[in-house]
């Protein structure tokens, strides 16, 4: 034994026999524990050697690209990484079933960048196809532009091999076979890449990437990364046909929006059409509305008729509707509608799969009638105008002025300022079940709210009202008013509200807050507070889609919206 040790230590033959044995040892230990362990400790190693050898192209680039992009030459994107199986505690905690995968672990990916900052007039980037200059095309087609991402493989965001990380807002489109791409760390080059790059489908891309994921291997690796050298050297599949680089992916489902009662909403319809636009998600905004000229429905991608609220057949007309062209979001825009869709929101949402953007039946009754809104206030804490009494009115406990309006009133339609006794007797025989009350005196807001289905507070903008017609509000401005913002968002949390919230109210000159009504739906100034950045047509959207939106308040301040009409050919 110790003679055959010499001579396998001592002689020529034996050292290269021994390394032949150990290089095999190596590679079948690698082959075996390649997924669980040897995968990272190449990503590690390998990262470090290319980003020593390649050090001195990096600060090349760095200096020609800081002159060629006319600034930083490095482009820095948030991209979602890989997502880890919970823990049965953690499953436990959150009532999920054992082995459920738990969030993308977004990572910033690190690049050279390709494309300019160049903006229009208007401020807004121009497209690819301009920013792209003739560095940038040279930085892609050769892929140097992923060098810096050595740095993402050595630190662990990233794999050599891997699912290409793609965008953060694709990830609400996703179907559940296509999220499990994250089920593994994303790679500087994959299956998908060296099958077709940007040249292929979004369909073959997910394909490639689930294959993948269900077969990584040490040879495969290998295979995959001699293949890409290949793609580099031939520059092939660096763009989609008619694309500066890949189209956006847009997501398997479509989202179809069914505005109800649509009237004049068409800033409303036009809202929701450019947050799908933006979001690149699929789906068209149908407009519906009982009369055929609303001019809504002309700006609609469809348009529809519906029989009057509250007759027979209308809300098995509304489930055909909505079964017929595969609506996602139902939404309410005046207040008669309410407490039908409320009474009947489990049924149409069993029978259609779309959500009904309308709260429970509770809290649309408390405020569809104004005598329960004002008690809800009074019971809660809040502070609201006195309202008066049959017996304060007969004994003439009150002073003028007052203000007078019905019970389940709508848009300031017969709400009228009570200047003195002859009008006071005039208005009360004039309108149907009258509310009389303090006349409040300051500056008036209404208040944009949105929230999830949950019930949970996305978004709080306050504007003061400059100017109105008729009850709907003709000029705004923003204003963060925290003493509002806070008081509101405790108001939400007395109702059991859904979806886009109204609520009026004045702030005194002694700072008191004294709220006037809630309209659980869309006010017709809405888009004020959509124009200044809190979009709730955008915000629904990624509702829909299954992301989670914490509260923000993400919004200009300060800024004034001013609103006008316009006309639209409906028939001739």
């Amino acid at each position: 034994m110790d003679e055959f040790v010499r001579i396998i230590t001592k002689t020529w033959w034996g050292i290269t026999l021994l390394c032949v044995v150990c290089v095999a040892v190596w590679i079948l230990l690698s082959a075996l524990l390649y997924r669980p362990f040897f995968k990272r400790f190449y990503d590690i190693l390998l990262s470090f050697i290319a980003t020593a050898v390649f050090s001195p192209l990096l600060i090349l680039l760095t200096l020609v690209g800081a002159v060629a992009m006319k600034g930083n030459p490095f482009f820095v994107q948030k991209r979602p990484g890989r997502r880890k199986k919970l823990s049965e505690k953690q499953c436990a905690k959150r009532g999920v079933p054992s082995g459920t995968y738990g969030d993308e672990k977004i990572v910033k990916l690190l690049k050279f960048r390709t494309m300019t900052c160049e903006k229009d007039k208007d401020g807004n980037l121009l497209p690819d196809a301009d920013r792209l200059n003739k560095y940038g095309k040279f930085l892609r087609a050769s892929s140097l532009d992923e060098l810096p991402s050595l740095i993402n493989i050595f630190i662990g965001d990233l794999s050599i091999v891997g699912p290409r990380p793609l965008l953060v807002q694709y990830l609400p489109l996703y179907s559940e076979a296509q999220r499990h791409r994250h089920d593994v760390r994303p790679g500087l080059t994959g299956l998908a890449q060296v099958m077709g790059r940007n040249a292929i489908s979004w369909d073959d891309k997910f394909a490639y990437d689930l294959d993948y994921i269900k077969r990584i291997t040490l040879l495969r690796d290998v295979k995959i990364i001699l293949m890409t050298v290949g793609k580099v050297f031939r520059r092939s599949g660096i763009s989609q046909e008619g694309q500066a680089t890949m189209e956006f992916f847009t997501g398997t489902k479509k989202y179809n929006v069914l505005i109800l009662s649509a009237g004049r909403r068409v800033e409303l319809v036009n809202c929701f059409k450019a947050a799908r636009d933006r979001l690149h998600f699929q789906g068209k905004v149908f407009a519906a509305d009982m009369s055929d000229t609303a001019p809504a429905l002309y700006f609609a991608d469809g348009k529809f008729s519906l029989p009057r609220i509250g007759t027979d057949g209308y809300i098995d007309e509304l489930i055909k509707l909505c079964n017929d062209n595969d609506v996602s979001l139902v939404v309410p825009t005046i207040d008669t509608e309410l407490e039908i869709l409320a009474e009947n929101r489990e049924h149409i949402e069993r029978a259609t799969g779309a959500r009904v953007l309308v709260s429970d039946v509770e809290s649309v009754s408390a405020c569809c009638d104004k005598k329960k809104t004002a008690e809800h206030f009074a019971a809660n804490g809040f502070g609201c105008p006195r309202v008066l009494s049959d017996a304060d009115i007969k004994e003439k406990r009150y002073t003028f002025p007052l203000f007078i309006k019905p019970e389940n009133g709508s848009s300031s339609i017969n709400a009228f300022k009570v200047k003195n006794e002859k009008e006071l007797a005039f208005f009360r025989e004039y309108i149907d079940a009258p509310i009389v009350s303090e006349f409040v005196d300051g500056a008036e807001y209404t208040v944009d709210c949105l929230l999830d289905f949950d019930g949970n507070p996305i978004t709080v903008v306050p504007r003061v009202r400059l100017a109105t017609r008729s009850g709907e509000i003709l000029k705004g401005r923003i204003d963060k008013n925290r003493a509002v913002i806070d008081d509101v968002k405790r108001l939400l949390g007395t109702f059991g509200f859904i979806g886009q919230i109204t609520v009026q109210c004045f702030v005194c000159a002694d700072g008191t807050i004294k709220y006037i009504e809630i309209n659980p739906r869309f006010g017709g100034g809405a888009p004020m507070s959509i124009a200044a950045g809190a979009d709730s047509c955008e915000n629904l959207y990624r509702l829909l889609a299954g992301e989670k939106l914490e509260y923000n308040e993400d919004y200009e301040d300060g800024v004034t919206v001013s609103r006008f009409d316009g006309s639209v050919r409906v028939s001739g």
